[in-house]
C-alpha cells in the first residue's frame, strides 16, 4: 500500500505522531509526507527540506502551518509532481490544516482520503470566530461542521477514546469514522532523569485556550500554600502566555518558564519532575509522554480515560486537590502504583508499534471501500 500523509508540520526532533508512521514502512507500506518546515507552537526551528525518517520520505515544501492551510496552491505544482509520481491508495490528512492541499490531491488523483481529528469535540475543529467564543453556540455548529469535513473525506479518524462510545452516531452514510489511539512513542536511546525533584511539578505543551491554562491562577497558588510543592515549571508558549506572566509576577523564581525544547529534553524534564500537571480536557501528548517516563499525571479536566487513582489523578474540588498532591508525597505505595497505572497505559496503547498496527488495518479498509 502506498500512502500519502500531509502534516501541518512533522519534525521527529519534536513531534511524537513523527513515529506512527515507520511501523507502516516495516509492515511492507510506502509512506510519503507532504509538510513544512515548522512545527508551529512544538519548535520556533526551520526543519531541513528533506528527511528520511527510518523509511519514511519526508518533504517539507511550506514555510508553515498557516501557509499550507490558507494558500496550498502556493507550491500546488511541486505537491502534485511529488503525489503524480508517487501513486498513492490513500491520502492521509493529520488535520484540517491539510484539508485544503488534500481535497486537491483527492481528487486529482481519485484516491480515497481520510481525516485525523483530535476529537468529535466541535470546539476543536470548529473556528473560535464562527462561534463567538461561546461554547453553546459552538457545540450547536459541531455537527454542521462534521457533516462538512465527512464531505471532503472518505473516512474519519479520531484520537480520542471518549468517542468510542458514539463512533456509531458520529460516522455518516459514506463516511464512516474510525478511532486510533494517539502515538507517543519515545525516541530511540533516551536517557531519562536518574532522580525526581520532589520540589518540582510541570507542564509541557502549547499555552492555547484549550489547555485551560487560566485555571493556574488559582491552583498554582493553593498548591504552594497547602503542598509541599516548591516549583511549577511551564514548557511551551501562546495566546496564554499572559497567566505565567501572571504566576511569574506573584512568585518569582518559582515558576519557572521555558518556550520550548526538543521532545528528548521535554521528556527528561518530565520525568526529572515529581509530577506532571494539566488542566486541559486535550493535550494527550502530555498525559502519554508522563506516563512513559513513569511520572504522575494531575488531570482534573481529562477526557481521556483516566482511571482516578491508577492512571490519574482527576481531584473535583480545591480540596480534594489539595489531599491528591499531597498523598503523592506522603503515600509512597499510591506513588508507584500511578507510577505502574500510567507506564500500564502507555505500553498497551500508545507505543508506535500499537499505534502503526491500528493504522495500518484502518487504511486497508477505506482503501477497500474505495470511497475516491
Amino acid at each position: 500500500m502506498r500512502i500519502l500523509a500531509i502534516y501541518p508540520g512533522l519534525n521527529p526532533v519534536f513531534d511524537e505522531v513523527s513515529h506512527a508512521l515507520p511501523p507502516l514502512v516495516r509492515s511492507g507500506c510506502q509512506v510519503l509526507v507532504l509538510t513544512t518546515k515548522l512545527s508551529d507552537l512544538k519548535s520556533t526551528e526551520q526543519a531541513a527540506a528533506f528527511e528520511h525518517f527510518q523509511g519514511v520520505d519526508i518533504h517539507r515544501l511550506y514555510a508553515n502551518p498557516a501557509e499550507l492551510h490558507a494558500n496550498p496552491v502556493a507550491l500546488l505544482s511541486a505537491s502534485e509532481q511529488l503525489a503524480v509520481d508517487f501513486k498513492p491508495d490513500l491520502i492521509f490528512l493529520n488535520s484540517t490544516h491539510s484539508l485544503p492541499l488534500g481535497r486537491r490531491l483527492a481528487v486529482r488523483l481519485r484516491v480515497p482520503s481520510i481525516l485525523r481529528m483530535e476529537s468529535y469535540d466541535p470546539l476543536s475543529y470548529i473556528r473560535r470566530r464562527f462561534y463567538a467564543g461561546i461554547p453553546l453556540i459552538g457545540k450547536a455548529l459541531g455537527p454542521v461542521g462534521w457533516r462538512y469535513l465527512a464531505s471532503r473525506n472518505s473516512a474519519l479518524m479520531v484520537n480520542d477514546p471518549a468517542d468510542l462510545a458514539r463512533l456509531s452516531r458520529i460516522s455518516l452514510r459514506h463516511t464512516p469514522t474510525y478511532y486510533a489511539a494517539h502515538c507517543a512513542q519515545q525516541p530511540e536511546g533516551l536517557t531519562l532523569a536518574a532522580q525526581r525533584d520532589r520540589d518540582e511539578m510541570i507542564y509541557v505543551g502549547s499555552l492555547t485556550r484549550h489547555k485551560n491554562c487560566a485555571v493556574w491562577l488559582k491552583t498554582v497558588p493553593l498548591l504552594f500554600e497547602k503542598t509541599p510543592l516548591k516549583r511549577f515549571t511551564v514548557v511551551g508558549r501562546g495566546a496564554e502566555m499572559p497567566v505565567v506572566d501572571a504566576l511569574r509576577k506573584r512568585f518569582g523564581k518559582r515558576i519557572h518558564h521555558i518556550p520550548g525544547v526538543t521532545r528528548v529534553e521535554a521528556l527528561q524534564r518530565i520525568s526529572a519532575a515529581w509530577f506532571a500537571y494539566t488542566e486541559s480536557s486535550t493535550g494527550w501528548g502530555f498525559l502519554c509522554d508522563a506516563w512513559s517516563t513513569h511520572t504522575p499525571v494531575l488531570c482534573p479536566r481529562s477526557t481521556f480515560c483516566i482511571v482516578p487513582g491508577w492512571s490519574g489523578l482527576m481531584p473535583r474540588d480545591d480540596p480534594s486537590l489539595v489531599a491528591s498532591v499531597r498523598r503523592l508525597y506522603e503515600d509512597p505505595s499510591y506513588y508507584e502504583g500511578l507510577q505502574d497505572g500510567g507506564a500500564m497505559r502507555y505500553r498497551s496503547e500508545h507505543t508506535a508499534e500499537v499505534v502503526g498496527r491500528q493504522y495500518l488495518q484502518i487504511f486497508r479498509e477505506v482503501v477497500s471501500l474505495g470511497r475516491a
